[in-house]
């Protein structure tokens, strides 16, 4: 699937059927945007976990195809265990497994510091980004490029921050490894405050983003290396950024401290 090329955008137009109008134009295949239009859904809390999806039939006239296309992008999402076919109750939205529940209950009790946090994920992401690059199916590019595409320098810090933690959360996905979501999940809650530094200016902004496209860009290609690589090169261009502003923070703490002993004395 890494040979499919992003050739445009894909338009929503939300009205009152399960699907809504939907412009196809990325050329990756109607079921796995379909798929990818479900799964974000999902995350947004449209579908809660344990509810039941619309009807195949439903769901096909929503987004104008046909049943066979709908049963594929359903199988797509089955395969990522995002949702399962019961007979009798129909397709129901699926929660973490009970190993990931632990997990990430684990996570919860760790009290994180920022420098361990920074070294967990200069040990890990690098290699989640190659194990994107051989495992990523046409709906995970489709996320992953739909969130490049709301990404801009120009966007206020705190959305700038959940472009940000939402595109290296849907790496984690792609992998297909929950536990790998889990720990991501766990990197994002970790470091949200902090993080939300290099997000304050338009500079830093476009450096974010531009390090995304290079990883998404070798990801897409199936370029294993190159992925683990660009992302390496993400986490170092975005640490440098902190150091910087932490040197800073401390020098005008000195200056500030300084000026009162002048005053006092």
């Amino acid at each position: 699937m890494h040979g499919d090329e992003l050739t445009g955008k894909v338009a929503i137009k939300d009205n009152d059927n399960a699907g809504g109008d939907v412009f196809l134009k990325t050329g990756m295949g109607k079921s796995a945007e379909i798929a990818a239009l479900l799964e974000q859904r999902i995350r947004q809390g449209d579908y809660p976990i344990g509810s039941q999806l619309p009807s195949e039939r439903k769901l096909a006239a929503g987004f104008h195809v046909s049943r066979n296309t709908l049963r594929d992008a359903i199988a797509i999402l089955a395969e990522k265990n995002h949702v399962a076919t019961r007979w009798g109750a129909g397709t129901i939205v699926l929660g973490a497994d009970e190993t990931t529940k632990a997990i990430e209950a684990k996570f919860s009790e760790v009290l994180p510091e920022w420098d361990n946090i920074i070294e967990l994920r200069n040990m890990v992401e690098p290699h989640v980004a190659a194990l994107a690059a051989r495992k990523a199916g046409a709906s995970d590019l489709l996320t992953l490029s739909t969130i490049l595409e709301r990404s801009t320098p120009r966007m206020q810090p705190r959305e700038s921050l959940k472009m940000d933690m939402e595109f290296h959360l849907a790496i984690a996905k792609s992998t297909g490894n929950p536990l790998v979501a889990a720990l991501l999940e766990f990197v994002n809650e970790a470091t949200e405050e902090t993080r939300g530094k290099t997000h304050e200016t338009v500079a830093r902004r476009k450096l974010s983003i531009d390090g995304h496209t290079r990883i998404f860009d070798c990801i897409r290609k199936g370029d294993v290396q190159g992925a683990e690589e660009a992302m390496r090169r993400h986490l170092q261009e975005v640490g440098a950024v902190k150091k910087t502003v932490d040197d800073k923070g401390a020098t005008k703490t000195d200056e500030t401290a300084q000026k009162s002993e002048q005053d006092e004395a």
